[in-house]
């Protein structure tokens, strides 16, 4: 999706009370990268993983530690179960899991034994409803701690090169910014503006989130939140809604890189109970940011490499509707399809026919399709979609004369990304009765 809905997998707060011992990922002898094709969804990066030979749809994510699965395939077999307990992003309470050991990863041609794997058996804990498709976990520093790892945002893969045999390119137009560590996750210290405040920030570099900034409030003097700004629902963590506050950046520095009116938001600190304890962090760089670049990452050399694509010049948009919709299962539904079918009648006499006619009927053959189900998560207060009447449980039947269940939540929540003054009708079901609305779409941000 070109701009993302603002989803935002908190996973970054993730929080084991064990330490794992893992076997490595392995390439195949005498190869040296491996080329795997990923989706881009909402900013986040979905790669295909083997997981006890089970394929499953997996996000990389920088701001976790440990492999985590919170959506499992029924036919996949974990070995050496126990129980644990996750601290998360969120108002809810925290999250009891099952962690497992001597599993074998796969992904592409690389191999991994002894890995260790967290499952989360909630499923209303995992965020598939809001992205749209079926994602059955994360997998972060696992992989990054084997591999040099290249992000091609533009042309949808990754590589993965092997540390000895990588020989970095001679890149002109390129930046490199240096990463520190803090519980195997990396972090980069940046130059912002906020308003006349100008200075440093300490922000972990998170795949795993779909937004470009948080800043978190009061843990640096220059971090304060602008009168230019408005409440909203950040995103679903792990232990349940995240609010907060989103507005404008004036300037993000990146090397010799600058970006301009960047978005960021500001979580309110009864989300981020568990952040507030780590006085060396002042936020996270995320998604909307990194996918303006090829993105090098090397754990082993504490450096990440910035090469910008062409989303570099896209400006940063955000939510004018102040709806939230999520997949919320699916239906199965009829559609015919007609056909004609060319009948011959006659009466056959000595091998042949002595009088032959050309019947021609329209046939009608059933076929069952699965529908998705798109519903109104949350709402805005005081937003065009607030005022026109819709409610938190609407299910969404058309946008704009077109039948949702043809549209993916990318497609319908890019709706909502337009300019202001653009007009959107949407026709939803309410206690299975139909309704319309109508609303017009509000910039609230000044320029």
């Amino acid at each position: 999706m070109r701009y993302a809905q603002l989803i935002y997998l908190f996973t970054a707060l993730l929080s084991l009370n064990c330490a794992f011992a893992q076997g490595r990922f392995l390439l195949p002898k005498n190869v040296s990268k491996e080329k795997i094709k990923v989706k881009i969804v909402n900013n986040l990066i979905v790669i295909p993983v083997h997981i006890n030979g089970v394929e499953l749809s997996m996000l990389l994510d920088t701001g976790v530690r440990s492999t985590i699965l919170f959506n499992a395939n029924s036919n996949l077999k974990l070995n050496n179960e126990t129980k644990v307990v996750l601290t998360g992003a969120g108002a809810g309470e925290d999250a009891e899991a099952i962690k497992s050991t001597h599993n074998i990863i796969n992904i592409g041609t690389t191999s991994a034994i002894n890995q260790t794997i967290v499952h989360l058996s909630d499923n209303e804990r995992n965020f598939s409803s809001r992205l749209g498709f079926p994602v059955n976990g994360i997998i972060g520093y696992a992989l990054f701690k084997d591999f040099i790892v290249e992000i091609n945002y533009a042309r949808e893969y990754i590589n993965l090169y092997n540390k000895a045999d990588y020989k970095r390119r001679n890149c002109r137009s390129c930046v490199t910014i240096p990463l520190e560590f803090h519980s195997s996750k990396p972090y980069a210290l940046l130059q912002m503006q906020i308003g006349k405040n100008s200075f440093l920030a300490k922000l972990l570099v998170d795949t795993g989130s779909g937004d470009a900034l948080w800043l978190f409030e009061k843990s640096h003097k220059g971090i304060t939140i602008p009168d230019n700004s408005f409440k909203n629902n950040l995103g679903l963590g792990f232990n349940g809604e995240v609010t907060g506050v989103r507005s404008k950046l004036d300037r993000l520095d990146l090397g010799d890189f600058s970006l301009e009116k960047v978005n960021v938001a500001y979580p309110d600190s009864n989300s981020i109970n568990y952040i507030n304890r780590l006085h060396f962090r002042n936020g996270s760089l995320g998604s909307e940011v990194l996918k303006r670049f090829t993105v090098v990452i090397d754990y082993n050399s504490k450096k990440m490499l910035l090469k910008k694509n062409k989303f570099f010049d896209e400006p940063f948009k955000y939510d004018r509707s102040g709806l939230v919709i999520q997949h919320n299962g699916s239906d199965i539904i009829a559609e015919y399809d007609r056909k004609i079918v060319e009948e011959f009648s006659g009466d056959q006499q000595s091998g042949g026919y002595e009088s032959i006619f050309l019947a021609t009927n329209t046939v009608e053959f059933k076929q069952f399709k699965l529908s998705p189900n798109y519903e109104v998560a949350a709402i805005r207060e005081e937003s065009p979609g607030s005022k026109a009447g819709l409610r938190v449980g609407d299910k969404l039947i058309k946008i704009n004369g077109k039948k949702v269940r043809n549209l993916k939540l990318q497609d319908i929540t890019r709706y909502f990304y337009r300019d202001e003054g653009e007009v959107l009708k949407l026709e939803i079901l309410r206690g299975g009765i139909a309704y319309d609305y109508k609303f017009t779409l509000k910039k609230i941000l000044k320029d």
